[in-house]
């Protein structure tokens, strides 16, 4: 293989790495987000799931790692391990999150 092709290579498992915590993000925040209406709706709905210890505690254990994060003012290591994958690059054109929706919401103090 060529030199300029293992870059093209290398630069393309770097994308898809990226690409691929960002997934892993996304389904991160979806939990914490619908996790308490959906055990809510459960509890309305007499479903046995909502009893289950290991998945209450998983999701406040979620809930207080994001809100420890926040008030400590620690950047996600989901996002900087998305960066990293992209040689620094916060957002790029052509990529997952490049393409998908908003720009992500950021606290600021």
């Amino acid at each position: 293989m060529e030199p300029a092709a293992s870059l093209i290579g290398m630069s393309l498992f770097y994308r898809l790495a990226a690409d691929g915590v960002v997934v892993l993000h996304m389904a991160y925040v979806l939990i914490v987000v619908l996790g308490l209406p959906a055990i809510c709706w459960g509890i309305v709905r007499k479903q046995a799931w909502v009893r289950n210890a290991w998945l209450r505690g998983g999701h406040l254990a979620m809930i207080l790692i994001v809100v420890g994060e926040a008030w400590a003012g620690i950047t996600c290591p989901l996002t900087i391990w998305e960066h990293q994958r992209r040689g620094g690059a916060a957002v790029v054109s052509g990529s997952l999150r490049g393409e998908s929706g908003p720009r992500p919401l950021v606290l600021r103090r």
